[in-house]
């Protein structure tokens, strides 16, 4: 019994590195297809071609570990279909969730390893990848929300720059309190504090401000003080648009630094909880493939249970965007929102495994 489990448990393992190392290697290429026009558009080195390409290796091995196991899953159950092991195994006395039971595991193995191993590395890549291609705002600007605090460098016309911290910040109103500025000119030095600001356009308006001339060591008190940026509420905005490329270890800190800044949402905790429960959920999708490709018989078309897979695939794929959708229109509570994501395919496996162990 144990060898015969610790048979699916090998198999099961080694059709999903198959299957992920073919995908990863189809969805590259297509990739590297579009990175051509971007380097023959900015005149690019061969070197960042490359370059570029391997820093999406990670994203695309996290963003399709959910299909790869889906595809495994059904040429798993189509190589036990026609070599009669299925069978051969249910005359022994195994059920359908015996045999399922180590290919769950080692499908737990393989969410595992995406979660601990790729998911930093993919928010690390990823940061670098745009990065790399949307570096023109980097010379003018860059906003960080770190902890309890947000900090910005701001690059103005006069080759000086302004080290920006705010403790409290409501990005709605775009009202700043508790302000630290930093000034780094050519030839003079300024540390500014104020209690509180407004930034509009691309001014930032500050109110009773004690100005500090570090080179010469005097004191300045101001009742408004006008700070020339060069980013507006929308860049701030697109700086926290990012949120997908937070590692999973710095969840529930990211998720009170939003919180405290007003930039949190249901969707933000959909996506994190959806990261957090992905070994979960690649069980329940290869449950759910199981429950289509188990039934089919050894001169049966493995095209069948391909395209059932395939359409098993895309049809959660359109029930996440949807959920998705609805949850951010109507800010819906993101544990409801998973837990529809989560009963429908389990509620669909079921039965259908119900229907496989009845016949």
């Amino acid at each position: 019994m144990y060898k015969i489990k610790f048979y699916l448990l090998n198999t099961s393992i080694k059709y999903v590195l198959i299957n992920q190392f073919l995908i990863l290697f189809l969805i590259i290429f297509i990739n590297l297809i579009e990175l051509s026009r971007i380097i023959e558009k900015d005149n690019q080195s061969l070197l960042n071609y490359i370059y570029l390409s391997f820093l999406k290796i990670p994203s695309v091995v996290n963003e399709t570990s959910p299909f790869v196991v889906i595809i495994s899953t059904a040429f798993l159950f189509r190589y036990l279909i026609k070599n009669n092991e299925l069978i051969a195994m249910r005359n022994i006395g195994f059920s359908i969730f015996d045999i399922f039971q180590p290919i769950s595991i080692g499908i737990f193995i393989y969410g595992l390893l995406i979660l601990l191993i790729v998911n930093p590395i993919t928010a690390i890549t990823e940061i670098e990848y745009d990065k790399y291609l949307n570096n023109q705002n980097e010379n003018l600007y860059s906003i960080k929300f770190s902890e309890n605090n947000l900090w910005i460098k701001n690059k103005n016309n006069d080759d000086g720059i302004y080290y920006i911290n705010i403790k409290n910040f409501d990005i709605k109103e775009m009202i700043a309190k508790d302000i630290k500025i930093l000034s780094i000119q050519k030839e003079n030095k300024e540390f500014f504090q104020s209690d509180y600001g407004i930034i509009k356009d691309k001014y930032f308006a500050l109110n009773n401000v004690n100005q500090f001339d570090i080179l010469n060591d005097k004191y300045f008190n101001h009742k408004e003080f006008i700070l020339n940026l060069n980013f507006s509420k929308e860049s701030i905005l697109r700086s926290n648009i990012n949120y997908k490329n937070i590692p999973y270890y710095k969840y529930l800190n990211h998720v009170k630094t939003m919180k405290k800044f007003n930039l949190y949402s249901s969707a933000v905790g959909l996506f994190y909880l959806s990261e957090v429960l992905k070994p979960i959920f690649m069980i329940l999708l290869a449950f759910v493939v199981m429950s289509f490709s188990a039934k089919y018989k050894r001169n049966d078309s493995f095209f069948k249970i391909l395209f059932y897979a395939v359409v098993i695939g895309f049809a959660f794929y359109v029930l996440r965007e949807i959920i998705n959708k609805f949850t951010i229109t109507f800010d819906t509570n993101f544990l409801f929102s998973y837990f529809i994501i989560f009963i429908i395919p389990f509620i669909i496996g079921v039965y259908k495994t119900i229907q496989i162990e009845n016949d």
